[in-house]
């Protein structure tokens, strides 16, 4: 089957969404007799003109090109929307451009351009697949399991069969075939030794801790995954999806229909996002969102030697007094 030109991913469910894109790099393989020139950008990050610059220049090592852009809701503007429309609609060839979205969907004009089969949506797993998941795996695995740790797990971790594989598969580890994992070994092997990231940051700037919040931000950024601007702009991903629940709520409905309207499943981050709206009621959401795009600016206007300090006073406007500072950078600080 030939790769498609131009595919939107969209949908919280990582695990299913990552196998299509395997498919897809196989297709892109098959179709042009080698593996794909392959290029993963962040639409926070890279411009559209930069994106179309790259998708219409030829591969000088490879056959084709395959161009992944994460975070691709983050496309605005109606230049770069039109601009990329029309690349959508008269695509470079050999070349297969991949817009993917944790959300459920990007702009419509883009979708539009896609056409009808162009966009697949994954959705989160309801509460039986999950704990069919779980037990399946475990099953595969020669072991048994508890339904205490299953539903442990299911606490702790992601919403996606992605996190679930990663994690199940580091437990398994720790038990010979024959034996049953149980919750306290869920609790011992998965909930003291969790990565922190973006999401676990936002956890604890949700309960106001800016003393544990700041804690997670130092050993995220002694670990360096990632940059500074990517760590802000999934704390600003976690910011916007409060904000749509706090406008949920405005509009009428019950918490508990907002939950499931954002298709938050899990009891943990239904009880982070109930203690983040009592936090940062939507007035507060809406100016630390409008603070956080400011402090993006200044990241990409100062570079590496200011990240530090630029995402420590996010924090603490965020954890500590629950709303933004003033930024003022001299001229002769930011790069040319």
């Amino acid at each position: 089957m030939p790769p498609p030109t131009v595919e939107i991913l969209a949908g919280p469910e990582t695990g299913r969404r990552n196998d299509r894109i395997a498919q897809i790099r196989k297709e892109c393989a098959e179709a042009w007799g080698g593996p794909a020139e392959e290029h993963r950008l962040y639409a926070f990050e890279t411009g559209v003109q930069d994106l179309l610059g790259l998708l219409r220049n030829g591969s000088l090592f490879s056959a084709g090109k395959l161009v992944l852009l994460f975070g691709a809701e983050a496309v605005k503007g109606k230049a770069d929307l039109a601009a990329l429309a029309q690349y959508m609609r008269s695509p470079a060839d050999q070349t297969t451009l991949v817009l993917i979205t944790e959300g459920y969907g990007i702009e419509k004009y883009l979708e539009d351009a896609a056409g009808r089969d162009g966009k697949k949506i994954f959705w989160e797993l309801g509460a039986d697949e999950k704990d069919r998941w779980v037990r399946d795996f475990f099953r595969r695995e020669g072991l048994e399991v508890e339904p205490e740790a299953v539903e442990a797990l299911l606490e702790l971790v992601e919403n996606n069969t992605e996190a679930l594989k990663l994690e199940c598969s580091r437990l398994a580890l720790f038990f010979p075939r024959g034996r049953t994992v149980t919750a306290e070994a869920v609790e011992a092997y998965i909930a003291h030794n969790r990565e922190e990231d973006a999401f676990s940051l936002f956890d604890r700037m949700a309960s106001g801790d800016l003393e544990r919040s700041l804690e997670t931000l130092h050993a995220i950024l002694v670990s360096r995954e990632g940059t500074g601007i990517g760590l802000l702009g999934g704390l600003l991903w976690s910011f916007r999806r409060l904000r749509t629940l706090e406008e949920d709520l405005a509009d009428g409905l019950a918490w508990e229909q907002t939950l499931r309207q954002q298709r938050i499943t899990s009891r943990r981050l239904q009880s982070v996002y109930d203690a983040a709206r009592r936090l940062w009621p939507r007035p507060v959401c809406e100016s630390l969102i409008a603070f956080g795009v400011e402090t993006d600016v200044q990241l990409r206007a100062l570079g590496s030697n200011y990240e530090r300090l630029l995402l420590e006073m996010f924090v603490y406007a965020c954890a500590g007094r629950k709303g933004p500072l003033a930024l003022t950078v001299p001229e002769s600080e930011r790069r040319a």
